[in-house]
């Protein structure tokens, strides 16, 4: 954790400093070593938030983007069962930032947990083909419109991607400084391309149909202001994501192509022939 309670006040790791846990109010010392970044621990095994995971350079950077009272928020709910979230907002966005692997069923009990107002913020390059898989598909399809925005194939995707567009919530991918060719709607903006560079796209992948997913690309610095100052996004879809159980049935299979052919069949790796 980042913070800890030291005399009643929030503070970060720091050698000489003891505190207590803003969720369960155990002892915790402070890790303020050279090779992972400092922060606190709780004294012995105890984990008083089973969602728990390591926190990396690439956790604590979004986190401070947002002001330090909003970060590792106690949140109880009704039940008396207690998370902390990375990020709540004052308007009751509770920011997940997301940078392992996660179960499932973790990933629903969560959204149960915070709510509908839940926003997802994934590593997208966990693995090598997540990045590769959406850069391909996006260059093989047009926009639907003048917006940022691209439907794309469930099934052109990586298996971890599929896994998050199951979500019930938003999920915003953040693919680190990878550069993708589709920017220029910026120029209305007077960003300068040092300036688009430097901000990189975090895309918000959305189901809407069976097979189907909506891509939407936001600049990281004004995703960041629109929930730090509920700033309007050019061409950010306001409809929340379809549920897995509200979704239309599929009328063929995915592997079938418009006209026909299987895209599978086209796809299959080949095989020498004697």
């Amino acid at each position: 954790m980042k913070y800890a309670l030291v005399d009643g006040i929030r503070q970060e790791a720091s050698p000489e400093l003891r505190g207590d846990c803003p969720g369960c109010g155990s002892p915790m010392i402070p890790k303020c070593g050279t090779k992972k970044l400092h922060h606190w621990a709780h004294k012995g095994r105890l984990e008083c938030d089973h969602w728990w995971e390591s926190e990396t350079q690439w956790h604590r950077d979004w986190k401070n983007h947002f002001p330090a009272e909003w970060q590792e928020v106690r949140h109880i709910a009704q039940d008396g069962e207690v998370h902390i979230a990375d990020v709540k907002t004052p308007s009751g966005n509770v920011l997940e930032f997301q940078f392992s692997a996660i179960r499932p069923e973790e990933r629903a009990a969560r959204e149960a947990f915070y709510g509908p107002e839940m926003v997802w913020f994934v590593n997208g390059r966990r693995l090598s083909r997540d990045l590769a898989s959406f850069r391909k598909t996006l260059v093989e399809k047009k926009r639907n419109s003048d917006l940022p925005t691209w439907s794309l194939e469930l099934i052109d995707l990586s298996a971890n991607i599929q896994n998050w567009v199951e979500s019930g919530c938003r999920v915003y991918f953040d693919f680190g400084d990878a550069h993708f060719n589709h920017d220029k709607y910026y120029d209305e903006d007077a960003l300068s391309v040092t300036d688009r560079a430097d901000n990189g796209a975090i895309w918000l992948l959305q189901r809407t149909g069976a097979w189907t997913v909506t891509a939407t690309m936001v600049l990281r610095s004004k995703l960041i202001e629109h929930y730090v100052r509920g700033a309007a996004i050019p061409g950010l879809p306001s409809h929340p994501p379809l549920r897995p159980q509200t979704l239309p049935a599929p009328s063929r299979s995915p592997y079938m192509s418009s006209n026909g052919f299987p895209a599978y069949w086209q796809r299959r790796p080949r095989r020498a022939r004697f």
